[in-house]
């Protein structure tokens, strides 16, 4: 039996459409990556199922008694802020309100009947052991040393997102909802998140740029076409559907171009032979000579009958569609170098804030064109020190030394600092002094057409706001990259256009992720983890994978 059954669902914003002709439907248990560049319609598709988006056409079923979870790319905990963890937790997984009603009824001695179902309900719901599963949730995000008493508002951005995800998880829903739910976790915790969705009965739609965690998690593609507005289901993993579009495109190209070839052969010979019958037709001949002006008209009317026999079998052809393609999206930065020293060094440094979050001592050496990565858990001080090093925040003690022939591109910064009344042209004339011909062309090189290029930055996806960064970086010819966290912000095509960069760049590389393809891509020289305000260097990042990997297992056994 079908979980959610979708029938030809429709949805338009205005004049424009956003999705048509969207049809699916999934059992009990599958686990199904939705696929599909920015503005395809992703977001838009999982709020129509979560309820929280009307839709304008077609039909939606979910299956009676289904408890629907959805977590969306942003978590807002408005009205929570000063909530205990383990209050919210509860509000979320519905053991609080059973709590409250079992207290209420207690306390009156009122309605046995009714306050026996709630007890019922309650073990059912594991109610007893809420705390204990609710503290190994936590752990397995790599949040055991945040007490349960503690309020949402003093949680980081990355800490908020996993609370959040523990609330969904808890609920114990049949279809669960996830909207990027790896971008704002660090890599222990998005293993820990792997493992457990693998072994979840739910049934699970997730958005997700992640190809190893969407690889791991699913079985199925749904991808939006950027084109038709329409999905398309696939079986499989994500490096299946990968391999079996690159073959079904290649293989229509391939039928599209001989069914070209065919039907000019065929427009040629029909053409040749109209001009035989023309030609047979005005053909003339003296009195003496009737005999061979019978054969030329006869061998005329054959020469047009057989045209028309041909035109008539081109008319009947199925025509084999020409496969649209999109324009390959490439990114090209080229490393510049300067004049005077390019490294990078830092001397017992502590960084952060006075009173508030300190990191340190810490002393690390960056040589011009190394590769460097930094890992760790959310809130173990990763962004503090990329802003130290890239001079947004004065190091509290000891000192940095940046070579004056460094030119940084620096992602984070530039991510939150972005004018969002102005235009991206407009930023890219005045921020890399370019004129109006050049500005547009450089933004036309990374994906933007005019309309986008002259609508305020405020109505660009994340994924375009990095995008204009990156022809930023190209316009300044940087030759550092500083990139925190770069690949929650772009889509797959983008995604692979910045691992081509990877590839080609000259330059110097600081980098934090926690997305282990991307990681694989960068060819890191070196890694450190930073964890309690100390940064050790590792061997490499897989040391730290391989880690988190047997703690998740450990921790989801102790669930059991």
């Amino acid at each position: 039996m079908s979980i959610i059954k979708v029938e030809k669902l429709e949805k338009n914003f205005g004049l424009r459409t956003v999705l048509t002709d969207i049809s699916f439907s999934l059992e009990r248990g599958q686990k199904t990556a939705l696929i599909g560049g920015n503005g395809t319609g992703k977001t838009t598709l999982l709020k129509i199922i979560a309820g929280l988006e009307p839709y304008d056409a077609g039909e939606m079923t979910i299956a009676k008694n289904t408890a629907v979870g959805y977590l969306p790319q942003d978590t807002s905990f408005t009205g929570y802020e000063k909530t205990p963890i383990l209050e919210y937790l509860k509000k979320m997984s519905g053991i609080g309100v059973l709590e409250e009603e079992i207290k209420t009824l207690t306390d009156n001695g009122a309605n046995p009947v009714k306050l026996a179902e709630l007890q019922t309900e309650y073990e059912h719901l594991d109610g007893y052991s809420f705390s204990h599963r609710a503290e190994v949730m936590l752990a397995g995000f790599g949040l055991e040393n945040i007490t349960l008493d503690r309020t949402l508002n003093t949680l980081s951005s990355g800490q908020k997102s996993k609370v959040a995800l523990t609330g969904i998880l808890l609920k114990g829903v049949d279809l669960l909802l996830l909207d990027e739910p790896t971008n704002n976790i660090d890599l222990p915790a998005l293993i820990w998140l792997e493992d457990f969705l693998q072994k979840s009965e739910a049934t699970i739609i997730v958005v997700s740029h992640d190809r190893r965690f969407v690889d791991k998690v699913v079985r199925n593609i749904f991808e939006l076409d950027w084109n038709t507005h329409t999905l398309t289901s696939t079986g499989g993993s994500y490096s299946d559907y990968l391999e079996m579009m690159q073959k079904r495109l290649f293989y229509q190209k391939q039928a599209y171009e001989e069914q070209q070839e065919e039907i000019q052969r065929l427009t040629d010979l029909a053409r040749t032979k109209k001009e035989d019958a023309v030609r047979g037709s005005k053909w003339k001949s003296d009195d003496s000579d009737k005999l061979l002006w019978d054969f030329k008209r006869e061998r005329a009317a054959r020469s047009a009958k057989a045209a028309k026999s041909i035109e008539r079998r081109m008319e009947h052809i199925e025509r084999i569609d020409k496969p649209v393609e999109r324009k390959p999206f490439e990114i090209k930065l080229e490393a510049e170098n300067k004049s005077g020293p390019v490294d990078v060094r830092l001397f017992d440094v502590v960084a952060g804030y006075t009173n508030v979050f300190k990191i340190g001592p810490m002393s690390l050496e960056i040589r011009y064109g190394n590769r460097v990565g930094i890992m760790g858990l959310n809130g173990s001080g990763k962004s503090t020190l990329l802003k130290t090093v890239t001079g947004e925040l004065t190091p509290l003690e000891g000192k940095i030394e940046i070579g004056s022939g460094l030119r940084i591109g620096n992602m984070m910064q530039e991510h939150e600092t972005l004018p969002r009344e102005s235009t991206p042209l407009e930023y890219l004339m005045t921020t890399a002094k370019l004129d109006l011909e050049l500005g547009f062309a450089k933004l036309k090189m990374f994906g933007f057409d005019e309309r986008q290029a002259k609508a305020s930055i405020a109505t660009l996806s994340p994924g375009g706001r990095a995008r204009l960064l990156l022809a930023l970086f190209s316009a300044q010819a940087v030759n550092m990259l500083v990139l925190d966290e770069p690949t929650n912000h772009l889509d797959l095509e983008a995604l692979e256009a910045l691992e081509e960069v990877m590839n080609t760049f000259t330059g110097t590389i600081l980098l934090v992720s926690h997305d282990r393809y991307f990681l694989e891509k960068a060819k890191l020289d070196t890694t450190y983890v930073l964890e309690e305000g100390i940064l050790n260097k590792i061997p490499d990042y897989q040391d730290y994978v391989k880690k988190a990997e047997e703690k998740a297992e450990k921790l989801l056994k102790a669930l059991k």
